[in-house]
């Protein structure tokens, strides 16, 4: 049997209701939206309604007409007959916010089959990419389960009391015993927070993001790294080498990564193996990802962690300008500022903080200074907009590497003033001030320490 997913009656003795109470406008208002009707005329009229009220007039079936007699739906509805045949609904006996609830399910369902009624039409055509056929169903998937949808109002005393409720929990604030510098630097990266680490290549981002993400599990934080550059193996080579290494000394990356590791380098991945065991510390490997995927990714990591009685507190993602929209028509600036505003959104619903890592422009090679600023963002706008707080990743070792002006006595000379230094620039910060510290870059195992 299958269900029918309008309820027009409800859509129409909501619209009494709302005419008839104005306080119910309240109630609904920041719940229900015009594309929730399944009659658009009804819609329509829901609209009216609330931009009115919003405007401080109250409208009743009759100072309604003049808003609506235009319409070329109001004379196949019946005009002032579906006018008079509001004042004949028993208004009074509608609950509104219980109908709201119903409509909006309802408009989820619909877009849900509508969605996925699209994806198996796609999927039947032999000419369209799987790519192309998932993201129509993970898109219809995840606008169906938005969790975002209402609006919290407390009071001012409401708000000040979760204050106080808040400051007498325990601190959730994300802390790394891998890079205690950089939570210093932040205040700590915290749920709710979208966090942008930025950085050209060479610069060590991936791997102080992938120290960061390893010490922060380490002090039992739940943590999700999303890589969309290199493979779960090489990454696991990576965490290996990192694990390894004491403050002093460990075992090479190279080693762990080459066709023949040594008995040492096997037995560091197989330490690395059993320390991970106990740690909550996730990996998704994908080479093409859309941000509908990860949300459902997200929304079913969640789950698991709680499952075990834990919290998936920080989702790394390496990187974001590598995440893809479900809309392939948007330009490239589309895109980054679309996935932007949906990290945020997906840091605040699911109450975790988003380290997203993001490629520089190449202006910064232009500069004499090539200390990266807020402007070399890519689509810096958007991002810099979102972010909560941007951390910058700095080597200068790296450019005097490069640099052809200097003799080999003087860059030896400028190379031992700055060897195995990164800088860590906290160029924004939403809740704090902003600055810089310096740590340790070792790049022989890939890890980062400060």
């Amino acid at each position: 049997m299958t269900l029918e997913l309008t309820n027009p009656e409800s859509e129409y003795a909501l619209i009494s209701k709302l005419l008839f109470d104005p306080k119910a406008i309240d109630i609904v208002a920041d719940i229900l939206r015009e594309e929730h009707f399944s009659e658009l005329f009804y819609g329509r009229i829901f609209s009216v309604i609330v931009t009115e009220h919003g405007r401080g007039s109250s409208l009743n079936p009759l100072t309604l007409r003049p808003h609506i007699e235009n319409d070329a739906a109001y004379v196949s509805a019946g005009g002032t007959t579906f006018l008079a045949g509001l004042t004949n609904v028993m208004a009074h006996m509608v609950p509104p916010k219980a109908t709201a609830k119903q409509l909006i399910d309802l408009a989820k369902r619909r877009a849900l089959v509508l969605g996925l009624r699209e994806s198996i039409a796609l999927g039947t055509d032999i000419n369209e990419s799987m790519e192309g056929v998932l993201d129509i169903a993970e898109s219809a998937i995840v606008s169906a389960s938005s969790v975002g949808d209402s609006v919290n109002q407390p009071s001012g005393e409401e708000a000040m009391l979760a204050l106080i409720k808040a400051a007498e929990s325990p601190k959730r604030s994300i802390r790394s015993r891998s890079l205690p510098a950089i939570d210093e630097l932040l205040g700590g990266m915290r749920p709710k927070q979208l966090v942008i680490g930025g950085g050209r290549p060479g610069m060590g981002k991936t791997a102080g993001a992938l120290s960061y993400a390893l010490g922060a599990a380490q002090n039992g934080h739940g943590v999700l790294f999303v890589s969309l550059e290199m493979g779960s193996t090489e990454l696991a080579a990576r965490m290996a080498a990192d694990m390894s290494f004491n403050g002093q000394s460990g075992v090479a990356y190279a080693d762990i990564n080459s066709d023949n590791p040594s008995s040492r380098a096997i037995r560091a991945m197989s330490d690395a193996a059993s320390r991970l065991r106990d740690m909550p510390f996730h990996l998704i490997d994908a080479g093409s990802l859309s941000i509908g995927r990860l949300e459902l990714l997200v929304r079913r990591y969640k789950r698991r962690f709680a499952a075990k009685g834990g919290s998936l507190d920080l989702i790394v993602v390496d990187y974001l300008q590598l995440l893809r929209c479900e809309d392939r028509n948007r330009s490239g600036y589309e895109t980054v500022s679309e996935v932007s505003r949906r990290l945020k959104g997906m840091a605040k619903d699911y109450d975790v903080a988003v380290f997203a890592l993001a490629q520089l422009s190449r202006e910064v090679e232009k500069r004499a200074d090539k200390k990266p600023i807020l402007s070399d963002l890519r689509e810096s706008g958007q991002i810099e907009q979102d972010a909560d707080a941007v951390l910058f990743f700095y080597r200068h070792e790296y450019y005097v590497r490069q640099d052809g002006a200097l003799s080999q006595s003087e860059r030896e000379a400028a190379i031992r003033q700055c060897e195995g230094a990164i800088d860590f620039i906290c160029a924004k910060r939403r809740n704090g001030i902003t600055g810089s510290t310096v740590g340790d870059f070792n790049g022989a195992y890939q890890a980062v320490r400060g």
